[in-house]
C-alpha cells in the first residue's frame, strides 16, 4: 500500500509534531468489535497525524447516521444498503448487488466487485444524503454449512433452515440441513467435531461504510484528510484478512466441500432479490461489467517508438481555484474548499524534457502569483519565453486531487509533443471516488473563474491559439465555457477542443454543443464502453453519458465521435493507441479521416473506432 509521503514524516516525528484532536466515531451495536472498525480506531496513522479516535456507541445504523447529520460524530460505520435505504429512501442497484446472496464464489471475489465501479457507484450513491463516504469495506459474509451440496435453487428451497437460536444443535441432531454461519470459532469448533461431510457455499456479503459528517470533512486540511483515507485503506486490508483467513481455514478442513456454483445457477439464485425480470436483467448487465472490470481487462498494447524529438520543451503550469494550505509539499498544498470569495492561485511547475520519463513534482515555493491578472500575465510571458504561441488548457475531472493533474500535465509536456505551453486548471475535487455529489457542485462553482483567467489570456495575447482538453466531469466546465464564448462571440482564438470520456448528459451536451460548434477549429469526443467511471455516472444517473461507448455512443454535428474500445477512465492519456490518436489531434489538427479512423455509421450520422 502506498502511504502519503507527509503522513509518513509525521509519523517519524512523533505525534508530539501535531496539535491532538478528537475524531468521534459513531459505532452501532452491529459494528462492535468489526475488524475495520478496531483497526481504524487505534490506527498509528492517525495517532502520526495528531488524531485520536473516540468511539461513541450507537444502538443502530440509522442512530449513527442521524449522529452525523446532527453534529454529535465526525465520523461514522454503517451497513451500505442501509445507508442508501435511509437517505435516498431507494436502494440503488449497486449497493443491492454488493449484499446479494448467492452471487459470489468466495470472500476474494466480494473483495474484488467491491473494487470494482459497483462499490464507487453504490457509496456514491449513498452520499447523496449529504454524508461525504469515505470507504467501503465487508463488514460480513454469512455462509451456509449444508448437509448435501446446493445445485440449484430447487434443492435449496427443499432444505430445513436452522433457527437463529440453537442453530448449531439442530444441525447436529438432523433436524435442520442449513446453518448459516460467519465461519467464527464456534462455526469451526462445530464443523470440526460434525461426524459427517459438510457443504460451504458463500451466502449473503453485507457491506460497511465508513463516512464523514460534512462540516466535520470539508473544515479538514489535506493532510489530515490523507491521513483518514489511508487509516481507513488499511483497517480495509486489516478486515478483508480476517475474512480470507477464516474462509481458507474452513476450505482446509478434511470433511468440507467449497462449492463454487456455476455462473448460471447463480444468476437464477439471486434472481429472487432483483423483483422483475426487467430490473434482473439490468442487474446482471451491470454485473458483467464489473466482472469483466475484475477478471477480464485486457493489457495495454506496448508504446511503440519515440516520436521525433521537437526544439521546444513545453512550459508547464498550473491555475487552480482551490484553497492554498501553505504546505511545502504539492500533494497537500492545496485543499478541495471552496473560497468565498473565489482567488485564483497559479505557478510554473517545469519544462519537461521531450520523450523522457517526466520529473517528479517540484517543492511548492512559499509565495504563488495569485489574481486573474497576476495569472493570465505569468502564463502568457512563459508561453512566449519558450518561442511558443499555443497553449493547451488541461481541465481534470472527478475525483481528482491537485497533485494527481499537475503530475499528468507533466506527463504531457513530456510525452505529447506539443508546440506550446500547458496549463493544468484544478478545480476543488474532493479527489474522493465516493465524493460524486460535492465535486459536481465543485465543477459548477468553478467554471467561471476558468473562463475569466482565459478571457484575460486571450485579451493579453491575441494572437496565441487557445487549445482544450477536458476530462471526465471537466467535460462541463469545457462545454459551458465554449457556450458562452459562442454567445459572447468572443474574440479568443480557440483551436482544439477535445472531450474526453465526458461525464454529461447526452441530452445536455447535445444542446450546449449547438452553441459551442460556432467556436473552435476541430472538436473531438472520444467514448468508451467499458470506462469504469462512466460506468459509475450512468447507474448514478440513471442514464447513458457523452463519455459512453458502444451502442450508446453519441453521435452529434458540430463534434467527431471517436468510440474507444478500450478500459480505465484515463485511456487517452494512458492507453498508446488513444495517445498517438489524441496526438494527431493537437498537434496536427487532423480530422478522424485523415487519421486513418476506422469508420462507423449510426442513424445520426458516422463516427469512428479505436480497435482494442
Amino acid at each position: 500500500m502506498k502511504l502519503r509521503p507527509l503522513v509518513l514524516l509525521m509519523l517519524l516525528c512523533g505525534p508530539g509534531a501535531v496539535r491532538a484532536a478528537d475524531l468521534r466515531l459513531a459505532v452501532p451495536a452491529g459494528f462492535a468489535g468489526d475488524p475495520f472498525v478496531t483497526s481504524f480506531a487505534a490506527s498509528r496513522i492517525l495517532g502520526g497525524a495528531g488524531l485520536t479516535v473516540t468511539t461513541k456507541p450507537v444502538a443502530n445504523d440509522a442512530d449513527a447516521i442521524a449522529a452525523l447529520n446532527a453534529g454529535e460524530a465526525d465520523l461514522g460505520v454503517f451497513a451500505l444498503d442501509d445507508a442508501d435505504r435511509r437517505a435516498l429512501q431507494a436502494s440503488s442497484p449497486e449497493a443491492s448487488l454488493l449484499n446479494r446472496p448467492f452471487l459470489f464464489k468466495s470472500a476474494q471475489e466480494v473483495i474484488l466487485m467491491q473494487d470494482s465501479f459497483l462499490g464507487a457507484a453504490a457509496a456514491a450513491d449513498a452520499g447523496r444524503g449529504g454524508l461525504f463516504p469515505l470507504r467501503i469495506w465487508s463488514h460480513a459474509i454469512a455462509y451456509l454449512l449444508t448437509r448435501t451440496p446446493v445445485l440449484s435453487a430447487a434443492d435449496f428451497g427443499k432444505m430445513r433452515v436452522a433457527a437463529e437460536t440453537g442453530a448449531m444443535t439442530a444441525m447436529a441432531k438432523d433436524e435442520a440441513d442449513v446453518l448459516e454461519t460467519d465461519l467464527d470459532a464456534a462455526a469451526r469448533d462445530f464443523t470440526e467435531k460434525f461426524p459427517g461431510k459438510l457443504y460451504l457455499t458463500v451466502g449473503r456479503p453485507e457491506t460497511g461504510l465508513l463516512a464523514a459528517a460534512p462540516a466535520f470533512w470539508t473544515q479538514r486540511s489535506e493532510f489530515e484528510k490523507n491521513a483518514v483515507q489511508t487509516a481507513a485503506e488499511q483497517a480495509r486490508a486489516a478486515a478483508n484478512a480476517v475474512l480470507m483467513a477464516r474462509e481458507d481455514a474452513f476450505r482446509h478442513l478434511p470433511n468440507v466441500e467449497v462449492r463454487q456454483l456455476d455462473a448460471t445457477t447463480r444468476m437464477r439464485m439471486a434472481a429472487p432479490a432483483s423483483g422483475d425480470d426487467t430490473r434482473m436483467s439490468q442487474d446482471m448487465a451491470l454485473w458483467h461489467k464489473a466482472e469483466m472490470e475484475v477478471h477480464g481487462s485486457a493489457a495495454p498494447a506496448p508504446a511503440e517508438g519515440p516520436a521525433p524529438k521537437m526544439a521546444m520543451t513545453s512550459p508547464v503550469l498550473f491555475a487552480t481555484d482551490r484553497n492554498d494550505e501553505a504546505t511545502s509539499d504539492y500533494a497537500t498544498r492545496f485543499g478541495a474548499r471552496r473560497l468565498n470569495p473565489a482567488e485564483i492561485t497559479c505557478g510554473f511547475l517545469g519544462a519537461p524534457e521531450r520523450n523522457a520519463p517526466p520529473p517528479p513534482l517540484p517543492p511548492a515555493p512559499k509565495n504563488l502569483d495569485r489574481g486573474i491578472e497576476s495569472c493570465a500575465r505569468k502564463i502568457v510571458d512563459r508561453t512566449r519565453t519558450a518561442g511558443a504561441r499555443k497553449i493547451l488548457v488541461l481541465i481534470h475531472g472527478f475525483n481528482t486531487s491537485f497533485s494527481d493533474v499537475a503530475e499528468r500535465a507533466l506527463e504531457l509536456g513530456a510525452g505529447l509533443d506539443y508546440a506550446g505551453a500547458i496549463v493544468a486548471w484544478s478545480w476543488p475535487s474532493e479527489g474522493s471516488a465516493f465524493s460524486y455529489a460535492y465535486d459536481e457542485d465543485s465543477n459548477a462553482w468553478s467554471e467561471p473563474h476558468l473562463a475569466e483567467l482565459v478571457t484575460r489570456i486571450a485579451e493579453i495575447a491575441p494572437n496565441i491559439q487557445l487549445d482544450f482538453v477536458a476530462h471526465s466531469m471537466g467535460n462541463r466546465i469545457l462545454l459551458q465555457m465554449l457556450r458562452e464564448f459562442a454567445l459572447e462571440k468572443s474574440k479568443a482564438r480557440v483551436g482544439v477542443a477535445v472531450f474526453a470520456a465526458p461525464d454529461i448528459a447526452q441530452d445536455v451536451f447535445r444542446e450546449q454543443l449547438r452553441q459551442a460548434r460556432k467556436i473552435g477549429a476541430l472538436r473531438t469526443l472520444y467514448a468508451s464502453e467499458y470506462d469504469r467511471a462512466i460506468l459509475i455516472s450512468q447507474s448514478y444517473h440513471q442514464a447513458p453519458r457523452a463519455g459512453s461507448g458502444g451502442g450508446d455512443i453519441l453521435v452529434a454535428g458540430g463534434v467527431e465521435s471517436v468510440d474507444a474500445q478500450l478500459s480505465g477512465h484515463s485511456y487517452v492519456f494512458d492507453e498508446p493507441r488513444a495517445m498517438r490518436d489524441f496526438n494527431q489531434i493537437v498537434n496536427r489538427e487532423r480530422t478522424a479521416p485523415e487519421r486513418g479512423l476506422p469508420e462507423r455509421e449510426k442513424p445520426a450520422g458516422p463516427y469512428w473506432i479505436i480497435l482494442p
